[in-house]
């Protein structure tokens, strides 16, 4: 029971992690107003493949080594710079059409999970604790968390995606649609500040 506890506990986790707005919920919607609902899913397993690529590599590798908080800081200046960069994209859209091109390539939303800071900082303080203790219970427990996690983010993900695609019809109206992807860049552009701060924050 304890364990059935435990592993739906890790699940609800990962629900929760991808409910807290950040640039990847953001691009999901993004795409999803620009290209719908389908296309979306696709920016959303992209990111999901990132997030696995760099947590096997925390929980194989990187966990070994004592490695102080100000990296994880570094890397976020790298991350804002990103951050900017699509929110300078996604600002110059004036209107929907799939003959637009990608925003959201694998390779950037994989540079983006890499130099997210955070995204570090919460896996090694709260994921890879958690997985090790399941790691003791369960053989390969860190790979089942893992899994669990990702369900849990991915599920939630597609969710509020869904959701927000419903709203298309109104959110690619002519007029509405400059505005809509400008509000999208200003919440980017914000996500970068954040980054920023909390960086200058920590050395200052």
């Amino acid at each position: 029971m304890e364990l059935l506890t435990q592993l739906i506990s890790i699940f609800v986790l990962g629900l929760i992690g991808a409910s807290i707005p950040g640039p990847i919920l953001t691009a999901a919607f993004t795409e999803s107003m620009r290209r719908g609902f389908a296309k979306s899913l696709i920016v959303i397993l992209r990111a999901s493949l990132s997030e696995i690529i760099v947590a096997v590599f925390i929980l194989t590798i990187f966990f070994s080594f004592n490695v102080p908080q100000s990296f994880f800081y570094l890397i976020s200046f790298a991350g804002a710079v990103v951050l900017i960069y699509l929110a300078l994209q996604v600002w110059k859209i004036e209107r929907i059409g799939d003959d637009e091109g990608e925003i959201f390539s694998f390779g950037k939303i994989f540079t983006l999970t890499v130099l997210n800071g955070s995204f570090w900082i919460f896996w090694i303080t709260i994921c890879v604790p958690t997985a090790f203790l399941l790691k003791e219970q369960v053989p390969q427990g860190h790979l089942l968390f893992l899994l669990l996690f990702e369900l849990g983010w991915i599920s939630t993900t597609v969710f509020w995606t869904f959701l927000f695609s419903r709203f298309r019809s109104f959110l690619t109206k002519e007029k509405v649609v400059p505005v809509v992807f400008k509000i999208f860049a200003l919440i980017l552009l914000y996500f970068a500040v954040n980054l920023l701060i909390e960086g200058f924050k920590f050395f200052i």
